[in-house]
């Protein structure tokens, strides 16, 4: 939901990634679901609500006491737009957003934190995460964390490594079988968790294989 949540250019990235998704978004950026066999269309804000709802009800459980308040982490190139629907997803949860902050500076908090190194001190934090890339330089000066360099992209991610390995297997798989499983949803979305497995493989690794079962096509 990152890639669509208050993006005036949503457009451009449905066109770019909504092959590899396993759900439907029309020209209003509006995901299409099935509730009790009937089609509804609900916004990314919605959406991103439910998974602030399970969140919230999983740290309830082991604060075992109700949460209000919350510290919201967004993507450090998120703009104003993206910024205000993520508070909208929250406030649709029940949750009150008391500060906003980037996902490389919580990273960079909490490393402070842990470390109890809160002398002059500057990091750079590379965060690589499931859809985005954000690259930040955090100058740490008695005890006061301040961003003084970001860059980064929206649409580059963890998720962009399996479209890559996606596209090579189907190219290849394509070929070798004479059929075409690009539209074949329960197909993709079993090579998708495949490529998932080999992604996560190659990170220790140097190799690994990949056997594609033929059976799938049936």
């Amino acid at each position: 939901m990152k890639r669509l949540i208050g993006n005036k250019n949503a457009l451009e990235s449905i066109k770019r990634n909504g092959k590899y998704w396993t759900f439907k978004v029309n020209e209003n950026s509006e995901v299409e679901v099935n509730l009790d066999n009937q089609k509804k269309c609900i916004k990314p804000e919605e959406v991103s609500a439910q998974i602030l709802i399970k969140l919230k009800q999983s740290a309830e459980n082991v604060v075992r006491k109700p949460i209000k308040n919350i510290v919201l982490t967004v993507p450090a190139y998120f703009d104003e737009n993206q910024k205000k629907a993520t508070t909208k997803a929250a406030e649709l949860a029940g949750l009150n957003v008391v500060e906003m902050i980037s996902e490389p500076s919580a990273a960079a908090y909490a490393y402070g934190f842990d470390q109890q190194k809160f002398s002059d001190t500057n990091l750079l934090v590379f965060d690589l995460g499931g859809g985005t890339l954000d690259v930040v330089i955090v100058k740490i000066k008695d005890g006061i964390f301040n961003v003084v360099g970001i860059g980064g992209n929206t649409q580059l991610g963890g998720r962009d490594f399996d479209n890559v390995l996606m596209d090579y297997f189907v190219d290849i798989i394509e070929e070798k079988y004479n059929k075409e499983i690009a539209e074949n949803v329960k197909v993709m979305q079993k090579l998708l968790r495949e490529c998932i497995d080999l992604k996560i493989m190659l990170s220790a690794n140097e190799e690994a294989k990949y056997s594609f079962k033929a059976n799938l096509l049936c």
